[in-house]
């Protein structure tokens, strides 16, 4: 009955977030038909083109076209491009998959041992000064983060490409720009679950029956992370956001910088298909988060 529920949920947010975004984007002061021709245009040519994009249909009948259209796994014509838009974002999904995936790596691979780090010392100067920089990894904006690696990096040091060159290593710098902020925030999560998993009643058993430490190191890590899986789903849309940006500032040709074109071009039918599979792709992802939590943790699906 549990994953029941879930799964209903799942849908009823996929259908919530998709018919908002549709509702919003259609209710947009402004006639696109005139920002693809430009106001020099004759309204005769305005027309046509309005036609041929079928915006001069009724607002139920745009929005049960595209209802037809998502059932069938089409989301339209864009405007700009003339392409079908589920073609457009599948050509630039691999990039920024490959960000999100990049950045997921760097933030799990620094966060952990320097949390096992900052758990393990015994000076309270030096915890003190890795907790003041998690704080400031923590409060950098991304933007201000990313311009300033590029200036850095990219220009005085000479050591990267300032943008994106057709190769995985100019992906490496937009990647630490994503992962920094987020790996104070790991980091400063699982630091304080293991403060709190080192003071149980288990722990101490193991250890006063002679319990090898890097065993004990397992156990206190397993249940320390436990607390942090929900907040990964959070972390991704942060991720995503961060993706956006970060595609602007290194011009990277991804979904995030289609995404701010497309609104400017106001490319209504490829704002609603980056919409709904954006929000698409991280309802599935909650939905698998909360279903391997139950997994680990019982509790949950047994209601306790």
């Amino acid at each position: 009955m549990y994953y029941i529920k879930k799964i209903i949920r799942m849908v009823m947010s996929i259908l919530f977030i998709g018919t908002c975004s549709f509702c919003l984007l259609e209710w947009i002061p402004g006639d696109p038909a005139t920002a693809i021709l430009g106001v020099e245009a004759s309204a005769k040519d305005i027309e046509n083109l309005r036609q041929q994009l079928g915006l001069n249909l009724s607002f139920a009948e745009r929005y049960w076209n595209w209802i037809q259209g998502v059932l069938h796994g089409s989301l339209g014509i864009s405007f700009k491009y003339g392409e079908e838009v589920s073609t457009l974002i599948f050509e630039r999904l691999p990039l920024t998959l490959s960000i999100t995936v990049f950045s997921m790596i760097l933030i799990f691979s620094i966060s952990i041992p320097f949390a096992f780090f900052l758990h393990r010392i015994k000076n309270k100067r030096i915890q003190r000064f890795g907790e003041g920089i998690l704080g400031v990894f923590i409060s950098i904006p991304s933007f201000w983060l990313g311009i300033l690696f590029m200036y850095f990096f990219g220009i005085i040091l000479r050591w990267t490409s300032t943008g994106y060159n057709d190769s995985y290593r100019s992906l490496f710098l937009p990647c630490c720009v994503i992962a920094i902020p987020k790996i104070g925030w790991i980091t400063m999560h699982l630091y304080a679950n293991l403060y709190k998993e080192l003071r149980e009643e288990y722990i101490k058993y193991f250890y006063v029956n002679g319990m090898k430490k890097r065993y004990l190191n397992v156990y206190i890590l397993k249940n320390a992370i436990l607390p942090i899986i929900p907040l990964i789903g959070m972390m991704l849309l942060e991720l995503i956001t961060g993706v956006v940006i970060v595609e602007q500032i290194f011009s990277i040709p991804g979904i995030g910088r289609l995404l701010v074109s497309s609104v400017f071009t106001r490319d209504i039918p490829l704002v609603q298909g980056l919409i709904f599979y954006t929000s698409t792709f991280l309802v599935l992802l909650n939905f698998g988060i909360d279903i391997l939590y139950s997994f680990i943790d019982p509790r949950i699906r047994l209601g306790e």
